[in-house]
C-alpha cells in the first residue's frame, strides 16, 4: 500500500514539475531553456513513479519494503531547493549531504560531519572555482 501511495504522490509531483518546466521554457536541444533540465528530471520521476505503482500492485503486504528513506531523501531535495538561495550553496549542500549520509547508514557524528564538509568543499572547488559556476552565497555570505 505504501508503494501505491508513494507512487501516486510522486507521479503527481512529476506532473507538477513537468508543468512548471514547460512554463519556464524548454528551448531546443542545442540551446536549452531554463526548464529543460527540470523537464528531463520530471520525465524520469514520472517513469520511476509508474514503476513504483506497478510494483506496489504486485506485492503482498509481507513483501513490501520500507520506503520511508526514499521519501525522506526526496523531501530533503525539495527542502534543499527551497532553502538554497537563503542559506547559500555551502550551508545548504552541507546539510543535504549530511541528511543523505545519515539516511544511508549509521555513522559516528564526526565522520558524518567530515564527509559532509568534504563533499560540500570538493563540489564548490570543482564547480565554483575551476568551472566558475555561480552559487548562491546566502545570508552568511559564504
Amino acid at each position: 500500500m505504501r508503494e501505491l501511495k508513494a507512487g501516486f504522490f510522486f507521479f503527481a509531483l512529476s506532473l507538477f514539475v513537468l508543468w512548471e518546466s514547460l512554463r519556464a521554457g524548454l528551448g531546443t536541444l542545442h540551446k536549452p531553456g531554463s526548464g529543460f533540465l527540470s523537464f528531463c528530471a520530471g520525465v524520469v520521476l514520472a517513469a520511476l513513479s509508474v514503476m513504483l505503482v506497478y510494483q506496489g500492485w504486485g506485492l503482498r503486504k509481507s513483501q513490501k519494503p520500507l520506503s520511508l528513506r526514499v521519501i525522506l531523501a526526496l523531501a530533503s531535495l525539495f527542502v534543499y531547493s527551497l532553502v538554497l538561495e537563503s542559506l547559500g550553496y555551502m550551508v545548504a549542500t552541507f546539510l543535504l549531504v549530511g541528511v543523505f549520509f545519515r539516511l544511508g547508514e549509521n555513522r559516528r557524528w564526526w565522520v558524518l560531519l567530515g564527509m559532509s564538509v568534504s563533499v560540500a568543499l570538493l563540489t564548490y572547488v570543482i564547480f565554483g572555482v575551476l568551472l566558475r559556476v555561480y552559487f548562491p552565497r546566502g545570508f552568511l555570505g559564504i
